[in-house]
């Protein structure tokens, strides 16, 4: 059997971060990656469900509802939009039903910052320029403006972005600063290994190591290391945990619990068409970002904006939530659709997000053969924030003479998110949480849990940075345990 001093299960931030800082500190450490390895060469500008498929996975509940996750070695990083915050410090305060703060004490954003630090300086995140930002955030500005709310420059992993409008499908220009361009080069350059196309099935303590098996090419395989970094991402990750269970007894009946979708929340708006600005606005182009954001809601009442481009005309589709709507015609396809979808794209279709501090409302569990779900729960309370969401908004569109339509059915909003938060969350002990505040697994030592379902709640902004951050943090804390 190999034999390793770490193994990290995932190649996305919560894998690779500590990947590189083990291997930085001498350990031999192996990635196990479930997607290929790609380049920029391997990337196309392309809006095929096929090919997106490939670059990021598309994961499909049985209830029908998809959620988006990473695909490839570099995890998220690949597909996602570019956009790089520190939590704000009032999501570090948020608390549940019972006032008990869902992140644990000792995690502050004075005490992450150091992290932040060192995660920015990797992924090269800045805020941009007023003159990078696209036609789109522009426009998203001034329906915020008229409507007397403010918004300022995001901050974003891109270095010289061309505005393809293609950045989610993978970036074929290098201009965004991936965990391939950042961390992964500095891992193998202190003899990291790699290793693409490894289903993990589980892991099992040995003694004083664990043995992970996972499948390659039809293989069963195996492999052990005293020290285990699971990154699969936060529908996998507690899956894998949920799987490992019989071999883990002492693992928090909370695995799987708390799945949080960020808040995330799309809007679709048809700008007025005597706007100058439109003239010269195409929706398919700019960032996937619309590089800037908006906090101006966000400590009344817990919720961001950003705007987003790269929009195909396919997306209005998804709007069609029910014959009644005043705007948009009865179905996706026919005479009256096409006429509709003319008069509105390109030059006059804007969508954007809230991101906000929401309770979660579903579960990660096992199917019958093993493999992930997602599970609907109690909703009253994401419900009661959708609707404080879309009210403020629906005075933002009448401010700004901009037409709402849905993105999605309500009944789907939550689900179509990349932000897959808290499924094994962090908490002060195992009734709590399933790891502490540095991501290990209560109950077990070595075995760490970094990425995304770490995170305990709802955060406001994209998540990236802070696992990344929480994640530097775990690392500096194994290198310490030794």
């Amino acid at each position: 059997m190999e034999s390793f001093d770490a193994v990290c299960i995932g190649s996305g931030y919560g894998g690779t971060v500590p990947a590189t800082r083990l291997g930085e500190g001498g350990m031999r450490v192996l990635v196990l990656e479930r997607g290929p390895r790609w380049s920029s060469a391997d990337f196309r500008q392309s809006d095929d469900p096929r090919y997106i498929q490939s670059v990021m996975e598309l994961f499909v509940s049985s209830g029908n509802v998809a959620f988006r996750t990473g695909g490839l070695v570099g995890g998220a990083s690949i597909p996602m939009d570019g956009a790089h915050f520190r939590m704000p410090r009032k999501s570090f305060q948020v608390t549940d039903a019972s006032g008990a703060r869902y992140w644990p004490e000792e995690l502050t954003r004075e005490a992450l910052d150091p992290y932040y630090d060192r995660a920015e300086d990797m992924l090269r995140v800045r805020q941009v320029g007023w003159g990078e930002v696209p036609k789109a955030g522009g426009l998203f500005a001034r329906i915020l403006d008229m409507a007397g709310a403010s918004c300022e420059r995001a901050r974003m992993n891109l270095v010289g972005c061309v505005h393809c409008g293609f950045s989610t499908q993978g970036c074929t220009f290098d201009r965004k600063w991936t965990l391939l361009h950042s961390y992964v080069p500095v891992a193998e350059a202190a003899g990291v290994e790699f290793r693409p196309g490894c289903q993990v099935d589980r892991i099992e303590p040995a003694g004083a190591e664990y043995v992970v098996r996972y499948i390659r090419d039809g293989e069963a395989l195996e492999v052990s290391a005293p020290r285990v970094i699971v990154g699969a991402g936060g529908i996998h990750t507690p899956a894998l945990l949920l799987r490992s269970a019989p071999y883990l007894p002492a693992l928090s009946p909370r695995v799987g619990e708390g799945f949080n979708t960020n808040g995330e929340h799309a809007f679709l708006g048809i700008l007025p068409a005597d706007w100058p600005e439109v003239q010269d606005y195409y929706a398919y182009m700019g960032t996937d970002n619309g590089s800037v954001m908006s906090f101006h809601w966000f400590e009344e009442e817990g919720f961001t904006l950003h705007p987003g481009g790269g929009f195909e005309p396919s997306v209005l589709a998804a709007s069609l939530e029910a014959a009644s709507h005043p705007v948009l015609p009865p179905r996706s396809w026919g005479m009256e659709y096409k006429r509709f979808v003319e008069q509105v794209y390109p030059r006059r279709l804007i969508g954007f997000s809230a991101l906000g501090l929401a309770d979660g409302h579903r579960a990660v569990v096992l199917r019958g053969d093993g493999t992930a779900d997602v599970e609907e729960r109690d909703r009253t309370a994401y419900d009661a924030y959708l609707d404080r969401v879309e009210g403020i908004m629906a005075g933002v569109a009448k401010a700004s003479g901009t037409t709402l339509v849905p993105a999605v059915p309500r009944e789907l909003a939550g689900t179509t998110s990349a932000h897959l938060l808290g499924a094994c969350r962090m908490g002060t002990g195992a009734e709590e949480g399933v790891v502490d505040g540095y991501g290990k697994v209560h109950g077990y030592d070595n075995l760490y849990v970094c990425d995304a379902s770490a995170i305990p709640y709802a955060l406001g902004v994209n998540p990236a940075l802070t696992i990344a951050a929480v994640a530097e943090r775990a690392a500096e804390r194994i290198l310490e345990v030794g």
